[in-house]
């Protein structure tokens, strides 16, 4: 599995656009790629980032790098993609293989 996170910093103005963008891509997406195991998005609610001015993040949980490649270059993707300059003044992007996974309680366990 691989999980593509990407944080955004909007122009001020542009804060709910972007926030409508990230809806309208999550709709866009829905029950149209296999490789997307879960998309999610939301407003940023830790200080140091939002002291840098980064409103919003999304995460896509994905197959793996094919996955990563059909997300890529999907029709939804590509339209945020290309609205993204005028609706941002910074973003950055981080990608990494699941490793490990840790959950709050013990593997194979009932609670």
């Amino acid at each position: 599995m691989l999980e593509h996170y990407v944080i955004f910093k909007p122009f001020p103005e542009r804060v709910a656009a972007l926030a409508e963008e990230l809806r309208a891509f999550g709709e866009g997406v829905r029950g149209t790629l296999p490789e997307l195991l879960e998309f999610t998005w939301g407003e940023n609610t830790n200080a140091s980032g939002l002291a840098e001015g980064y409103t919003h993040g999304c995460l896509a949980r994905l197959t793996g790098a094919e996955g990563l490649a059909a997300y890529w270059t999907h029709p939804a993707h590509q339209r945020l993609l290309s609205r993204l300059d005028e609706l941002c003044q910074a973003r950055f992007a981080l990608d990494y293989s699941v490793g490990e996974r840790i959950t709050g309680r013990p593997i194979g366990r009932n609670p």
